[in-house]
């Protein structure tokens, strides 16, 4: 193709997508979905403007090109700093030499091993949440098991807190999401809130951990690592922080969350998943699929990023949603439907490439576990007629605010857990 100047590129390839939109999920996928026909590389000059993404193939190609034509940061559509960060994200903003520097530290952190030695620690704390409205018969199953299951465990690990766990909540929440229903300047000043917030809170622990004896934590392997040879900065740390909280808080409770919805209105779902055992850890997998939250976004460094023959110059963003890419019929037929057989096919709800999750095997376990405990102490569950409808947000990772839940009312099992 003839290279156009960057406004012809950008209008001949225009379609305005808004990823904040105040809508259903299963509406962005739709649209997402027109548009992998249609247009499967356009233009949208919303915000600041970026390219976007539809298709599998584009956006696993893109992931893998980290560092080699494309950098991770801002990983933002409109190259906003939403989140507050001082520097570039530990290690999701960052690469090359210094982001393969910070994985070396990381991984064995949450390595299969380390992470399998959680499984009776999350066990319990899935049943401790389970007897808290067992005996109810209804539960609000986002603000009673969804957000506090996965970020009990991320504090533990991380060495916060645990009884900061709903602040933290509160300010992953509001940076990921914004203000639901609220003006597009209303969600940016209360992001600009929450971080102020946090930066405040973080001002005050990060010189106590520094002074504290070192635990076998993430934080305390964090101060004492180094990135080309010097320790992290205070700024460091908080920019670190801010991503795992974000992360660590919102991705699981998401997929726990929309799981549960689409298990309430097909319970012969929740049954044909748990017919075999040794299946449920690829019903996990096809439920990531289907259920995948993150929206990741990358900037072009090169000269130009070549996609299905359009030049994109350097500077400018490209937007992947990855639920768009895990919905691509050319390689999940019936791609909006969960079929726990299907043939294997890696899917990208981790990412793909140097930046894939470092949190994957524990979000996994996680999943696995808790869909384990839920159906065997709720073997039957429908959304409640006498509660509000769930009400779903997008943003920089997809989910559902409420799911209210209604089942025959349990006994509660305090410290007796079976295994």
């Amino acid at each position: 193709m003839t290279d156009l100047s960057r406004d012809d590129l950008r209008a001949r390839y225009r379609r305005d997508y808004d990823p904040y939109a105040d809508r259903s999920i299963d509406e962005q996928l739709a649209e997402l979905a027109d548009r992998r026909t249609a247009k499967p590389v356009s233009y949208s000059a919303r915000g600041n403007g970026c390219w976007v993404l539809t298709d599998y193939d584009d956006v696993s190609d893109l992931l893998r090109r980290n560092n080699r034509g494309v950098i991770s940061f801002p990983n933002e559509p409109d190259g906003l700093n939403l989140s507050g960060a001082r520097e570039a994200q530990i290690p999701i903003e960052l690469d090359g030499p210094e982001h393969r520097q910070v994985r070396r530290i990381l991984d064995p952190q949450f390595a299969p091993k380390k992470v399998a030695g959680l499984e009776d620690h999350l066990r319990e704390q899935c049943n401790r949440l389970i007897d808290a409205f067992i005996e109810d018969g209804t539960v609000d199953f986002v603000k009673m098991f969804a957000v506090p299951f996965p970020g009990a465990t991320v504090l533990a690990i991380m060495g916060w807190p645990g009884e900061d766990l709903e602040m933290m909540n509160g300010w992953a929440d509001i940076l990921l999401h914004g203000v639901p229903g609220g003006t597009e300047e209303e969600s940016n000043a209360a992001r600009g809130r929450t971080h102020q917030e946090f930066a405040t809170y973080m001002a005050e622990k990060i010189p106590q951990w520094r002074a504290a004896p070192r635990t076998n934590d993430v934080m305390s392997v964090m101060l004492d690592a180094e990135i080309g040879g010097r320790k992290l900065t205070d700024d460091q740390l908080f920019d670190f922080s801010v991503l795992m909280m974000m992360a660590g808080l919102d991705t699981v409770q998401s997929v726990l969350a929309r799981c549960a919805r689409y298990f309430a209105q097909r319970p012969d779902q929740w049954d044909r998943m748990f017919e075999d055992p040794e299946r449920v850890p690829a019903a996990v997998e096809e439920l990531l699929r289907w259920a995948t939250p993150p929206v990741p976004t990358r900037t072009v460094t090169d000269d130009h990023l070549e996609i299905r023959g359009i030049r994109i110059p350097r500077g400018e963003r490209v937007h992947a949603p990855l639920g768009s890419a895990n919905r691509d019929p050319k390689y999940y037929p019936d791609p909006d439907e969960v079929i726990f057989d299907r043939p294997p096919k890696p899917h990208l709800a981790f990412g793909v490439g140097p930046h894939r999750c470092v949190g994957l095997h524990l979000a996994r376990l996680e999943l696995r576990i808790a869909f384990e405990e839920l159906h065997r102490r709720i073997p039957r569950f429908e959304l409640d007629p006498d509660a509000p409808a769930p009400h779903e947000h997008l943003g920089l990772a997809w989910g559902v605010n409420d799911v209210h839940l209604r089942f025959t009312p349990g006994p509660r099992e305090g410290a007796t857990l079976r295994h």
